[in-house]
């Protein structure tokens, strides 16, 4: 598996993993090497100054944009619960228990949770699809054929959707203090590439106990986000040999 990110990542998607590592680390506060502990407060200061390199963000700029994804992900939650409680009618009474299972995840964080407020929203959803995608649920979920698709498209366009909620609560950057998003998108996939993932996926083979949860959250990002640059490299290749035949 590809353990660094891809060199055509846009600034916006290096802000996205960048954020989500970063919350992992500040939520969940795993006891880390103090070199790495070190790494992941430079990355977060270098991302905070990507998020503001973004630009003051005028009201409702990305309303639009905002809504879309909103309703992608109400179509996806409930897409996701009808089918998980399909399963606890299942014949394979293995599968009605990890169907379960799954349902109580789902019944926590609650089964209105896509006409939450946004703040909850993502809350509840992002616990949903770490815990079903790579945690302590993920081998009932595995069960459940079909819903890792759900799953996955869901827990990105959360990302998508913490990206776009931050850059809307950015305050006002003085013009001087900005920098340019490009070379600053640069800094922080340096980091990432350099001081994040050799240290920590080398940390998780001298000791998994301290590092493997850490390890595999990172790597469902990296790959998530990896996946989405190849697809565009792959349109734009297929556009250009569409173009160089005309």
């Amino acid at each position: 598996m590809n353990q660094q990110l891809l060199a055509h990542a846009k600034a916006i998607e290096v802000g996205m993993i960048a954020i989500a590592i970063v919350d992992f680390w500040k939520m969940k506060k795993p006891k880390i090497n103090d070199h790495l502990q070190l790494n992941l407060e430079e990355l977060n200061i270098q991302n905070k100054i990507l998020q503001d390199s973004f630009g003051t963000v005028r009201n409702g700029a990305y309303t639009l944009e905002m809504k879309k994804l909103n309703s992608q992900i109400a179509s996806l939650f409930v897409g996701l619960k009808y089918m998980i409680k399909a399963y606890l009618h299942h014949p394979d009474k293995e599968i009605v228990n990890s169907a379960g299972k799954v349902w109580g995840q789902l019944a926590v964080i609650g089964v209105d949770t896509h006409k939450k407020n946004l703040e909850k929203k993502i809350s509840g959803l992002q616990i949903l699809t770490e815990r079903l995608l790579s945690g302590k649920l993920k081998t009932d979920a595995d069960k459940l054929k079909g819903t890792e698709k759900y799953l996955t498209v869901l827990h990105l366009s959360l990302d998508q959707l913490k990206a776009l909620y931050r850059l809307t609560n950015t305050e006002q950057v003085k013009r001087k203090q900005r920098v340019q998003t490009t070379a600053q998108a640069h800094k922080v996939h340096r980091i990432l590439n350099d001081d994040i993932f050799p240290f920590l996926f080398t940390f998780r083979q001298v000791e998994p106990d301290r590092y493997d949860s850490f390890a595999r959250f990172v790597e469902f990002e990296l790959k998530n986000t990896n996946a989405v640059i190849r697809a565009r490299r792959t349109r734009w290749a297929n556009r250009k040999k569409e173009d160089e035949r005309i």
